[in-house]
């Protein structure tokens, strides 16, 4: 409980009064278009560019508890963060104060019924999205006068854009959706040996597609479609976030169903199952010494268990500090939470929002053909935007223009990051990564064919094989800002194709002749590649291991250019 009013002690004095920022010296507002029925004005507003670099002095920090669910025991963290110059709070009051502008057309300083009717429901301003209606009424609260306040809006929005710091499970990499144990798994046993993985590409030689004696990621997940809904179900076949906060009772009974369910003991864990915790720390919050903890016990243990470990995250500049606990590393720290190794990372990724709005504005003179200075519906494509056109269209008149685009990518932006995120991903090594000796996401054949030498790395018990639970999970916490856009404008096109199709490095050095032939440019000729005869083929492979390296490909070189030129 003590815990509980800290926490809100320090949240309070990090919400700064709205009343502080002064927006009429700060912002120019210019009114265009037709007023319709949505009552949405588009402005240039200057506050919110000018909130970005000031976002990033980081002057006041917060802190949180969380429970993180280890496999051998629970860990409690104290995690003080640093968000910036301005607390969440602050930067969704100076959000409020901008969205109430656009909804009081006319300038009165409270919202009307007509005006209160266009309040979204969920904060952004959006084409589409729900509005209060009549439901408004219910912010008219301190006082009730049949008008809505700035105060009463920036109370609204603070529920409506959800809380500042959430848990999210970052989707799973693209190689983990390749399922490669069944299919290499031929005796079913349950492991893959390494005569298993040399007969690999026979094996999977139906799904290279190309023909190139490679597999991509795409080619095992064939259709652009299944890749992504491969991702999804990966992403539902993980466990369960082994993360909770206990701020609060409401969390710490969220938190005891989550402990429940990842020890998987029905109504208590016994003390056999925590091997990570001494017998004098558990006896401390065994209220009746049965050498179990219940849901009593483990609420104990959430209120009042002190915190295992003190981290210090800031994003300006990124961050992560263990005050408190054993780790490695430094920027990036490596803790052990209950036999787990965990890294933690901090990520500002507000220069997304600004990139963005930038990135498209150079795009709008690009798409501009009749240089009119707005965009119709057929060149706003050329915007490359994950957004339909009438939701940048605000006064609805069929032109979207510079302004408009501005103001949209900007204030939806600030609303949409306007929250803070610990993502949790897992890097656990997969099978696809193990044999991806040269990183470039296909599987060639020598990969495969030295594939047994990679398993032995991981293979902890010496038998030759590899089963799943020989590789070691390794977890990431990412604290940062949510994404703002699902597919990042700025990022290479073929940097996201090579995600999935692999990486093809064109290769530069070698004999022309070798270059010509090495149709997949993995560096190598194989059999299939050489357009010479058999003979021809082993006379060149030195080593005799059915590649040709650009190596032995030298060296026929230069014993060519050794031999004397006939009379």
């Amino acid at each position: 409980m003590m815990a509980n009013q800290r926490e809100d002690h320090n949240w309070s004095k990090l919400s700064l009064s709205a009343s502080r920022y002064d927006a009429a010296s700060s912002s120019i507002t210019i009114r265009a278009g037709t007023i319709t029925r949505r009552t949405i004005i588009f402005a240039i507003v200057a506050p919110v560019f000018l909130l970005a670099p000031t976002f990033l002095f980081a002057q006041q920090a917060a802190s949180t508890r969380l429970l993180f669910l280890g496999p051998t025991r629970p860990v409690i963290l104290e995690l003080e963060f640093v968000a910036g110059r301005f607390s969440i709070q602050e930067m969704r009051s100076k959000y409020a104060t901008e969205v109430f502008k656009q909804l009081d057309q006319d300038g009165s300083g409270q919202l009307d019924a007509d005006e209160a009717r266009q309040i979204p429901t969920k904060g952004r301003l959006r084409v589409g999205v729900d509005r209060l209606e009549e439901k408004w009424q219910q912010l008219d609260s301190s006082p009730i006068d049949q008008q809505v306040s700035l105060r009463e809006l920036t109370a609204h929005l603070q529920s409506a854009l959800g809380p500042p710091l959430t848990i999210e499970k970052a989707p799973p990499k693209l190689a983990a959706t390749v399922r490669l144990y069944e299919d290499l798994d031929l005796n079913g046993d349950g492991k893959i040996a390494g005569d298993e993985v040399e007969q690999g590409l026979n094996i999977l030689r139906a799904f290279d597609f190309d023909d190139d004696e490679t597999l991509s990621v795409a080619e095992l997940q064939p259709f652009p479609l299944s890749v992504v809904q491969a991702q999804q179900q990966a992403a539902v076949d993980e466990e369960p976030v082994p993360i909770h906060f206990i701020r609060n009772d409401e969390e710490i009974v969220a938190a005891v169903e989550g402990f429940l369910s990842h020890y998987k003991s029905g109504e208590s864990v016994v003390a056999t199952l925590l091997t990570g915790l001494n017998e004098r720390e558990f006896g401390r919050f065994d209220l009746n010494d049965d050498q179990e903890w219940d849901k009593d016990d483990m609420e104990l243990y959430l209120k009042r268990g002190r915190a295992d470990y003190l981290l210090k995250v800031s994003l300006a500049p990124p961050r992560v500090e263990v005050l408190k606990g054993d780790h490695s590393g430094t920027k990036r720290p490596t803790i052990n939470i209950g036999g787990m190794p965990v890294e933690w990372r901090a990520k500002s990724q507000i220069h997304q929002q600004f990139d963005a709005t930038r990135l498209y504005l150079i795009r709008f003179i690009m798409s501009d053909a009749d240089k009119n200075r707005y965009l119709n519906p057929q060149e706003f494509a050329g915007l490359q935007a994950d957004v339909p056109f009438e939701t940048v269209d605000l006064d609805e008149n069929q032109q979207v223009t510079r302004e408009e685009i501005k103001f949209f990518f900007t204030m939806d932006g600030l609303a949409a990051q306007s929250r803070l995120v610990l993502s949790l991903s897992n890097e656990t090594k997969t099978l696809f990564e193990i044999l991806d000796a040269n990183i470039d996401r296909r599987l060639s054949p020598r990969e495969f064919t030295e594939g047994q030498e990679r398993l032995l790395q991981y293979d902890l018990n010496q038998d030759q094989a590899l089963l799943p639970d020989e590789l070691n999970s390794q977890f990431r916490v990412t604290f940062t800002q949510p994404k703002l856009f699902e597919t990042d404008p700025n990022r290479n096109q073929n940097a996201m194709m090579n995600q999935r199709q692999g990486i093809v490095r064109q290769e530069t050095s070698g004999p022309v002749w070798f270059g010509r032939m090495d149709d997949n440019l993995d560096g190598e000729v194989s059999w299939r590649e050489f357009l010479g005869p058999r003979d021809k083929f082993d006379e060149l492979d030195l080593n005799s291991d059915n590649y040709l390296e650009k190596s032995e490909a030298g060296a026929a070189e230069a014993l060519r250019d050794a031999e004397p030129v006939a009379p």
